[in-house]
């Protein structure tokens, strides 16, 4: 089976492709891990080229789940997909995931592409204005 969820920054695709990879038996891509070289001195992103060989190589295999905000690039996989999730939260509750989202960071020392809640606020805001028609 070939799974596509989408939805705006802290809408619950992760939560919901983690709960449909244990149900399914299928392990979890999110394109973020395709889009960065995740590093202790600073997030890198990839380059078109390099995210095309890694989602390549996975929209191969006979079973993928790919989870992202990402539309841009990866087009392929919603062709591809048996099923497509939309996540689409409401603003408010999108809010309220984010802040959420953020704070337990700062709580717990958390990765440090979540601490800078401005920069999600303005993801969600460009998701819903442009990217989510």
């Amino acid at each position: 089976m070939k799974i596509r969820i989408i939805g705006a920054v802290g809408s619950g695709k992760t939560q919901l492709a983690q709960q449909l990879s244990l149900k399914y038996g299928i392990p979890v891509t999110s394109l973020d891990d395709l889009n960065w070289i995740r590093s202790t001195h600073g997030d890198r992103h990839r380059t078109p080229e390099a995210r095309a060989i890694l989602l390549n190589k996975i929209v191969s295999q006979d079973d993928w789940l790919i989870e992202g905000v990402q539309y841009r690039y990866g087009r392929e996989t919603f062709a591809d997909a048996d099923v497509i999730y939309f996540k689409d939260v409401s603003h408010w509750r999108n809010l309220y995931y984010l802040v959420k989202r953020y704070l337990k960071n700062r709580l717990t020392n958390g990765p440090q592409q979540y601490a800078n809640l401005r920069i999600f606020l303005k993801w969600e805001h460009n998701f819903r204005v442009k990217e989510r028609v």
